[in-house]
């Protein structure tokens, strides 16, 4: 079987719907899966934000090393670990930008993204790297209560005790069909220019040496690795960026393959009547996949 046809096989007994781009960038070998359709970024829309952090810090309107302090009021609920900080504790924008990634913190994520301007800058920003269907139009916080049925509003600590109190009464997951999540006024893209955007990265396109490695050094810190790493080798290098929310399973990165056998990105969205683990298995299949068919296994 060629490229095309392992990457089929592996996701052609799941429900959802899935959209892939794969790539190796030296032979320049690719293989894709509905890489033209919007899929919902869920939090892979975190590499975007941080490729928008490190062109400011490069234009030098900001600094990694200055220190933010951490204000109750301006919480985030979901993933992270910020919001059960103390207040008025203090931490770099490297420090956030590093959370935003590794685990995924949304309050992490809401303050830098406040820093380069908000959703728009961020949007605006992939228009000028060519990138048209890379789409940027809320913030984690925006996302988050209008999945779950909330009015816009901004954050605040009544607030944010109302999205708790919703998803403890109600459930997280009942709202999905209230909200499509694939609209272009949500967070979405679609997988080729996902992936072309990876390539950028991987390639050191996008910035200085330094800057290039130091998106690349948090993205290949990354936690949860039940993804896109969780059939490769332990020893193999992945940087990498997972999403989820609803049926919405996603995982995008950059795999460094052994034996000099080159590098290759990898963009995985879902959508549809999918469980979390069985889009996660789906992606850690279609990661082998590539991953074998690249080495020659």
């Amino acid at each position: 079987m060629n490229l095309q046809q392992k990457l089929e096989n592996a996701v052609k007994d799941e429900r959802g719907t899935f959209g892939v781009a794969v790539k190796h960038l030296a032979t320049k070998e690719e293989a894709n899966i509905n890489e033209e359709r919007l899929f919902q970024m869920a939090s892979s829309f975190k590499v975007p934000i941080l490729t928008t952090l490190y062109r400011d810090v490069e234009a030098g309107k900001i600094r990694l090393d200055e220190r933010v302090k951490l204000k109750w009021e301006e919480r985030v609920p979901g993933s992270g670990v910020l919001q059960l900080l103390d207040p008025e504790a203090e931490v770099s924008i490297r420090d956030m930008a590093m959370l935003m990634i590794i685990v995924s913190d949304n309050y992490a994520t809401d303050r830098v993204l406040d820093l380069v301007g908000g959703p728009k800058q961020v949007e605006a920003y992939m228009k000028e790297l060519g990138l048209n269907h890379i789409l940027v139009n809320q913030s984690c916080w925006d996302l988050l209560t209008q999945f779950i049925g909330m009015e816009p509003q901004a954050v605040s600590p009544e607030a944010y005790d109302e999205f708790v109190e919703i998803v403890e009464t109600s459930g997280y997951e009942k709202k999905i069909n209230d909200v499509d999540l694939t609209s272009p006024d949500h967070n979405v893209a679609t997988p080729r220019d996902m992936g072309k955007l990876l390539e950028m990265i991987a390639q050191k396109e996008l910035f200085s040496e330094s800057s290039s490695n130091g998106v690349l050094d948090i993205m290949c810190k990354q936690q949860f690795r039940n993804r896109i790493p969780y059939l490769l080798p332990e020893q193999v290098k992945v940087a990498s960026k997972t999403g989820t929310i609803g049926s919405a399973v996603n995982d995008v990165g950059i795999v460094y393959l052994p034996e000099e056998k080159g590098v290759f990105t990898i963009t995985v969205f879902s959508e549809g009547d999918l469980f979390r683990l069985e889009g996660e298995q789906a992606i850690a299949r279609l990661a082998k996949a590539a991953y074998d068919h690249f080495m020659g296994n």
